[in-house]
């Protein structure tokens, strides 16, 4: 463990910085037991310590990390008591040292030994950096190289695969650009890549991969985030009124939410003001304005001025954009740290994109579509009712008609009713509407799952023709069964973004199925706060992905007599608050002297579908419907 331990040692300034602090100056000390009024504690890189010359406090990483993540104490004597193998493995996990695929065991010396050599080889490739003119083919200047101590290495071989495995890769031409003391980005440097090799063009060394992560503690400057440190140095290549720093990848889109929120915090904790303006300029693709919207969403969460801006006009990315026209690019840094919002281009813009691509989608109800000006857009709604109205029906067959006529995704997370309910109550619907209604032939859920149709020569034509219509269009369908592991907002979340991170240029829609009974985010919760946490989720997937999110709510049991309102949401505050457009199906002609027994015996029932609350558009209004239950079907005026 010794070996190990010591290259953990060694990554206590990368992990200062990425709590926010500016290790080059002294900083307010740590030890929760020192009410320092002036910052008395120092990093001494040589023997990888923070020491306190008010307290006298002398700590490693491992005795920062129990103080500030699992809540150690130290005793009067500035000591520590912790279980060492604890602190380890939570240590490893926080620094992403992914332990299982370098194949490291705590006992191993391997981790130190490609540390050292990193660190070494970014010192010698600084000095060889005029060996090659890479940098000048991307625009990249001599001078801001040095500044960043950007090298090249003619021969470089993997040392992660040379030291572990023992094996010698084929060495390639790159350019060293360091991300730390011993991590950097190695880019391959040669005209033509072998298909082979074009994934290893760019290969990461280290632990710590986002570049120039040292300026996110000044806020002096306006700072642009981008995804590869090409395009950072791009922007800081032709103007010095802003800094640039680069994920790296959209996978450490987390890290540098968390990294913003740590130096922001600490700095609050020192009385002092924290005012950045960032600027989200990533790649100008549909993976790009994802990861875009992922990080103002993030930064958004911890009040962050940030505005998403377009830099790159129609080139891939900032550094392509540098390369094609200079002059260009350079107006266009200089435009958007004066306009970062450049408003009216962008209104404009989204404007005429609507006009060829309408955001819309048609929910298959032609009145309902009316109201809501073409259809769903990307935003949240509720659809609300008393118990056994219909309302999973009603959302399962605009899911129905969004799949087979729209050839549109949709995300069906059901927690109460189960895949094949589902899938039968779909068949039945199919058999009602193909057989024009003839009740005789048309299935009940019911009649489809026992099997009834197969002794029945014209019932068993029917459904098996059902089943094929059904079958141009299912796999669209994508129902989640959570009858029996129920998901939490949260869960729902990590699943779209997993989906629209490879489909970027093919959203569903989503429908969740209800909200009262989703997995709450915390167990200890009221009801009103599992309520306000998950529809706050669900907005926030909404406008992350830029999709519609359809969400079910239950109705108070005081509203079962009475005519659909804002009010008859249970938790009605909140939903309200976060939906744009609210909803609600009711029996037509509900008031509390309306037997409500004799509405449900009708058939077909006559339904009214109130629009509460529209954000974009009529509120007030409502469209009249007929349902019939025994065959899962809504019509309503064409």
């Amino acid at each position: 463990m010794q070996n190990t331990k010591q290259y953990l040692k060694s990554l206590l300034g990368n992990y200062l910085v990425q709590e926010g602090i500016d290790i080059k100056h002294n900083f307010s000390c740590l030890n929760p037991m020192h009410n320092d009024k002036t910052p008395s504690m120092t990093y001494y890189p040589d023997n990888q310590t923070v020491h306190c010359h008010g307290c006298n406090a002398t700590f490693d990483i491992f005795d920062l990390f129990a103080i500030q993540h699992l809540h150690v104490t130290p005793d009067s004597y500035n000591h520590l008591n912790y279980q060492f193998k604890n602190v380890w493995n939570h240590l490893v996990d926080y620094m992403h040292v992914d332990i299982n695929h370098l194949d490291v065991k705590p006992e191993d010396e391997e981790q130190n030994k490609i540390n050292e050599f990193n660190h070494l080889l970014i010192k010698q490739a600084s000095t060889q950096i005029d060996q090659t003119d890479y940098l000048k083919k991307r625009g990249i200047s001599q001078k801001l190289a040095q500044r960043f101590h950007i090298g090249y290495v003619k021969n470089w071989i993997n040392p992660t695969v040379a030291i572990k495995e023992g094996i010698n890769t084929p060495p390639t031409p790159r350019i060293i650009i360091p991300t730390g003391t011993s991590s950097y980005l190695a880019r391959d440097t040669r005209d033509s890549i072998p298909r082979r090799a074009e994934k290893y063009i760019k290969v990461k060394q280290g632990a710590l991969n986002l570049f120039n992560v040292q300026v996110l503690s000044d806020d002096t400057k306006p700072i642009f985030i981008t995804e590869g440190e090409f395009d950072a140095l791009s922007i800081m290549e032709v103007t010095q009124a802003a800094e640039a720093v680069a994920l790296g990848s959209t996978s450490n889109i987390n890290s540098f939410i968390q990294t913003v929120k740590k130096i922001k915090s600490n700095l609050i904790n020192e009385h002092k003001a924290y005012y950045p303006v960032f600027l989200i300029a990533t790649d100008n693709d549909p993976a790009g304005k994802l990861a875009a919207r992922k990080i103002q969403q993030g930064l958004n969460n911890i009040n962050i001025e940030n505005h998403i801006v377009n830099i790159s006009f129609d080139c891939k990315d900032p550094n392509e954009a540098l390369t094609t026209n200079r002059e260009k690019f350079t107006n266009s840094i200089i435009s958007t740290i004066k306009d970062p919002d450049d408003y009216l281009n962008h209104l404009l813009e989204r404007i005429k994109e609507r006009k060829d691509n309408p955001q819309y989608v048609p929910t298959g109800f032609k009145q309902l579509d009316n109201i809501l000006d073409g259809g769903l857009y990307p935003q949240l709604y509720v659809i609300g009712a008393v118990s056994s109205l219909g309302k999973t029906t009603f959302v399962m067959q605009i899911a129905d008609r969004i799949a087979s006529r729209q050839h549109r995704p949709v995300f069906i997370f059901s927690l109460e009713t189960s895949k094949d309910e589902l899938t039968e109550k779909n068949i039945s619907r199919l058999t009602y509407e193909i057989s024009n209604s003839n009740t005789n032939l048309a299935q009940t859920a019911r009649s489809i799952n026992n099997g009834d149709w197969l002794d029945n020569t014209q019932a068993k034509a029917l459904v098996e023709k059902s089943f094929i219509q059904y079958g141009n269009y299912y796999t669209l369908l994508h129902i989640f069964d959570g009858t029996r592991n129920r998901p939490s907002a949260k869960d729902i979340f990590s699943r779209l973004n997993a989906y629209c991170s490879k489909h970027a240029d093919n959203k569903p829609v989503v429908i969740v199925d209800y909200l009262q009974i989703l997995k709450p985010l915390d167990d200890r919760d009221t009801d009103k706060e599992k309520v306000t946490k998950s529809i706050a989720e669900f907005k926030k997937i909404a406008t992350t992905f830029e999709l519609p999110v359809i969400v079910i709510s239950s109705f108070n049991r005081a509203s079962y007599q009475t005519q659909a309102s804002m009010e008859s949401f249970k938790e009605s505050g909140e939903i309200e608050y976060y939906s744009d457009t609210l909803i609600g199906l009711q029996y037509s002609g509900m008031d509390r002297d309306v037997d409500l027994e004799n509405l449900k015996r009708k058939d077909p029932r006559d339904i009214a579908v109130k629009i509460l609350k529209n954000r974009n558009g009529r509120s007030g209004t409502e469209i009249k419907l007929s349902y019939y239950p025994k065959y899962n079907f809504f019509i309503g005026e064409e």
